[in-house]
């Protein structure tokens, strides 16, 4: 059932009812409004559908939905989804990226002022108070000196991760190899769900402007390494792996001998093969993990992976026998259509058996 185009911003402008029947009426309107999404014209009357959508879902399903306007490329992403629970993964995303940055913005604020009261004389003995704390808490934190002791123990016995970190000229930012630790520091995340997790090696930083005359900020991290070394110069050719979304190659097991590499990219508009054409100039192993055999994306999704969630999935791979239905649960929802379940797969497993 499509609705006239005159309703359409009738409906849009219509204020929240407390009344039930009112708003059970006004939320099936809204449905077949925003069904037809694909149908309007006007990106301003699909906005004001849309925020009146997450106000209700908000209100009455207790949806966590963002607070502030979106930006544009936000809005096209929701314009183009086709469902309601595509939308609702959407809105949750969003706010969780909310409270990301506002947390953010908390602890810049907090640094602030305790920099602030650095540099007042006046206030010493609160000082002395504040700086033995925070010396207490960084110095006696066990979680942390746990993950310090496993990530030095992978490094002590040659399990490497590597972040090919040789794409600075692919990205439009000048602080690439700043937004590159960042992105790298997310990896540390799930630490503690793995005993066993792999040192990770930023290399291939030689033609990076951002760090060529001078030492680099993170040179000597106890979470990570960056070098301007290449890692065919640091590791065997043999071992070296690598993993990029274009190759033809589908990845069976997760190998324990070899040295996995990502490509340092995390700019979503490009979309040439750089890391493919780069394994093959430099004629090394090249696989791509196995996404279509376990999920189906969305046809607005991109296939291509953050480097924290492949360096999950490896780590996942190595301590579950390989199994592929638990790594592939670090693939965000939002991109995700459907996805195997364990019970599909024993399923399929047992009618394997029984024909054999």
């Amino acid at each position: 059932m499509l609705i006239r185009h005159r309703r359409w911003q009738e409906i849009a402008n219509t204020k929240t009812k407390r009344s039930t029947v009112i708003s059970v009426l006004r939320w099936t309107l809204l449905r077949h409004a925003t069904q037809s999404l694909n149908q309007i014209q006007d990106d301003e009357t699909k906005k004001n559908l849309l925020r009146e959508e997450m106000s209700w879902l908000n209100q009455y399903w207790a949806q966590p939905v963002p607070k502030s306007d979106l930006i544009p490329k936000y809005w096209q992403r929701l314009f183009l989804a086709k469902s309601l629970d595509v939308r609702r993964d959407y809105y949750e995303y969003l706010f969780n990226e909310e409270l990301r940055k506002e947390r953010h913005r908390w602890l810049m604020e907090k640094r602030k002022d305790y920099i602030d009261m650095m540099s007042d004389p006046n206030r010493h003995e609160c000082l002395q108070r504040t700086t033995i704390h925070a010396l207490l808490e960084t110095k006696y934190n066990p979680e942390r000196w746990l993950d310090l002791y496993a990530l030095a123990r992978a490094a002590r016995l040659g399990d490497f991760f590597v972040v090919d970190g040789g794409f600075e000229y692919a990205h439009v930012r000048h602080s690439y190899f700043s937004a590159l630790v960042q992105r790298v520091f997310r990896c540390f995340k799930n630490l503690h769900h793995f005993h066993a997790p792999a040192y990770i090696i930023i290399s291939d930083l030689s033609h990076n402007p951002q760090t060529a005359g001078h030492p680099l900020p993170h040179e000597h991290s106890t979470y990570f390494h960056a070098t301007r070394d290449q890692y065919i110069d640091l590791f065997d050719k043999d071992r070296l792996v690598y993993l990029t979304p274009d190759s033809p190659n589908e990845m069976t097991h997760f190998d324990h001998n070899a040295v996995y590499i990502v490509g340092g990219i995390y700019d979503d508009e490009n979309k040439e093969p750089l890391t493919y054409q780069k394994a093959v100039r430099q004629n090394i192993r090249h696989e791509k993990l196995p996404l279509d055999k376990y999920l189906t994306f969305h046809s607005s999704s991109s296939k291509a992976l953050a480097f924290h969630e492949v360096y999950n999935i490896l780590l996942t791979l190595k301590h579950t026998n390989n199994n592929w239905i638990k790594a592939f649960r670090y693939v965000p929802k939002r991109k995700i259509a459907t996805r195997v379940e364990e019970e599909q797969e024993q399923e399929h497993e047992d009618e394997y058996d029984n024909v054999q």
